[in-house]
Parts: C-alpha cells; sequence; structure tokens
C-alpha cells in the first residue's frame, strides 16, 4: 500500500469532513486567496518596531478594548489551504471566504460562506439568535432550522475570529518574546514569526476551526511540526480595537499515525463598522422554517 497516498487520503478526508461540518453548522471555519485588503500583507511602517514588553501592551489594551468596547461589527475571514504530501500527487485546495456581521451579549451572527474544494463550489448562510440557528442555502432555497440541542453545539463551534476576537487576540499575545510592534500614524502593527513551542501551541489552537481537530485528538496534536508562523494584526492606535489579521503557516501533521500530510494555510480577515453595523434581523421565511424540536414533540420522539 502507498504510504504516501495513504497520508494525503487522510488529510483529505479531515479536511472534506471539516468542511462539510462546516457548511452544514456554519463554523468558522474558521482564509490566503483574499482580496488586496486582507490578502497583502500589511506595509512595513517606517517606525522602529517596540520593545515585546510595549507589543504586549498593545496586545493587552486590544484584548480589552475588544471585550468590553465591540458590541457589533462587520467581520471578512478567508482561508486557503494545500494540503497533501510532495510527491503524492497533487494536493488538495481549499478556499472558504466568509463575511457576515456579529452582535454580542446576547450573541448574534449573520454569515455567508462561500466554499471551493478543488473546483466544486457551494454557498450557505447562517443566521444565529438567542432562540435559534437558521440555515439557507440558495440551491434550494430554502430555510431550515436546528435542534436546539444542534444549535449549541455548533454555537460552540464558532471561531474566535468570528464571535470573540478577544480571546483571539489573548492566544496572539501568549506568542511572546518574538512579538513586534510599530506604529504609524493611527494604525499599530504587531508582528510576530518563528516556529517555537509557542509557535506549535498557536497552531495547535487554530488547528481546531480550521482542521477540525481538537486538544483530545492528543496524538494528531503531538505530531504537530510547525516549519513556518507568521502572523500580522493590526490595531486602531486610539480606540486599541482590532482592524485586520493574517496567519501565514507551513506545518507536517500526522492524521494517520506515522504519516505526515503537509499543509500550507494563510488566514486572513479585517473587522469594519465596529458598533455600526447594521442589526440582525431574521427573514420571515426562516422564521417560519421547520421547527425539529417541535415536530419531535408530535412524532412522541421527546
Amino acid at each position: 500500500m502507498n504510504t504516501g497516498e495513504n497520508g494525503q487520503g487522510r488529510g483529505l478526508s479531515y479536511m472534506r469532513g471539516w468542511l462539510t461540518f462546516c457548511l452544514m453548522v456554519c463554523l468558522f471555519v474558521v482564509p490566503a486567496c483574499s482580496r488586496n485588503d486582507t490578502a497583502s500583507s500589511p506595509p512595513a511602517s517606517s517606525e522602529a518596531a517596540t520593545s515585546e514588553d510595549e507589543a504586549t501592551e498593545w496586545l493587552t489594551k486590544a484584548k480589552t478594548a475588544a471585550a468590553q468596547k465591540m458590541n457589533k461589527y462587520g467581520f471578512e475571514l478567508r482561508m486557503s489551504q494545500k494540503i497533501g504530501e510532495g510527491n503524492a500527487g497533487e494536493p488538495a485546495q481549499v478556499e472558504i471566504d466568509m463575511q457576515g456581521r456579529a452582535e454580542r451579549n446576547p450573541l448574534k451572527l449573520d454569515q455567508t460562506i462561500k466554499s471551493n474544494i478543488d473546483g466544486e463550489a457551494s454557498t450557505l448562510r447562517s443566521i444565529v439568535v438567542p432562540e435559534a440557528y437558521y440555515m439557507y442555502i440558495p440551491e434550494y432555497e430554502e430555510w431550515s432550522k436546528l435542534s436546539k440541542d444542534v444549535a449549541a453545539e455548533n454555537i460552540a463551534t464558532l471561531s474566535d475570529y468570528q464571535v470573540n476576537p478577544d480571546r483571539a487576540i489573548e492566544s496572539i499575545r501568549k506568542l511572546g518574546s518574538s512579538l513586534q510592534a510599530a506604529r504609524k500614524g493611527n494604525v499599530v502593527t504587531v508582528r510576530y514569526e518563528g516556529t517555537g513551542p509557542e509557535a506549535s501551541v498557536f497552531m495547535a489552537g487554530l488547528l481546531e476551526s480550521t482542521l477540525g481537530i481538537t486538544g483530545e485528538q492528543k496524538d494528531i496534536v503531538n505530531s504537530l511540526e510547525v516549519q513556518k508562523l507568521k502572523v500580522i494584526l493590526t490595531l486602531d492606535a486610539d480606540r486599541h480595537w482590532p482592524l485586520t489579521y493574517r496567519i501565514e503557516s507551513d506545518f507536517n501533521i500526522e492524521l494517520e499515525p506515522g504519516q505526515k500530510t503537509t499543509v500550507n494555510q494563510t488566514l486572513a480577515g479585517t473587522y469594519s463598522e465596529h458598533n455600526v453595523s447594521a442589526a440582525i434581523t431574521v427573514p420571515k421565511e426562516a422564521q417560519e422554517a421547520l421547527d425539529p424540536d417541535e415536530l419531535g414533540k408530535e412524532l412522541g420522539l421527546e
């Protein structure tokens, strides 16, 4: 049996399984093919980079601002992945484009996910409100509603970059001593580049959304070998909240014991309309979708 092909097949299986899950429950899924405003790295500042302590201070302020002052916002999140092994044929190519709006306390989310896996394109819209989780697939022109149990499970899987930017910032802050920050005008750019233990910890957390790998899968997590990690986060220098992020990574991981899969991944995104984004509402058609919990009661399944 060709172990190279098996390794790649396992990688593709994980990726396809994760994407199907994403499209069905509207994860973050948790972005290199991006528009110029998100895909290109911010230009290097003409000012000297600050020390780690100052970078950490900026990130601490950003975390506080995101937690306390970002009540609602628009966002764009894009992911690009190449998954496969060097001599095992063409790698799988995955592109995800998410655009939406989020509100916090209570959580509300309205997002559209466009995906392309090896040329197979699909689109899905999801709306999350405190009392319900709705999905709309344009191909079928029909809204559906998730059961309360499934909705709760799926909400728990939403990415921090979607709904908890303060937690996302905290994960970057933990990258520690290699962090650098520079201010140019009203924008602060925080940068990290390295492959140390902190990079592995950071990537293990990120892979929960981008590859569907959880901390419980210790053998897989422990096999992670980070070859490259570059993180760029821009902040509003006055209000301190996040503006853009870009995370470039190359790594090997054993999705099947003893068989390494190579992954090249870029995640990039923007936050916009801080506190002025349009209110999230549920269309009448979605409100009229069949409630699986009520159906279960009628059929005597509960």
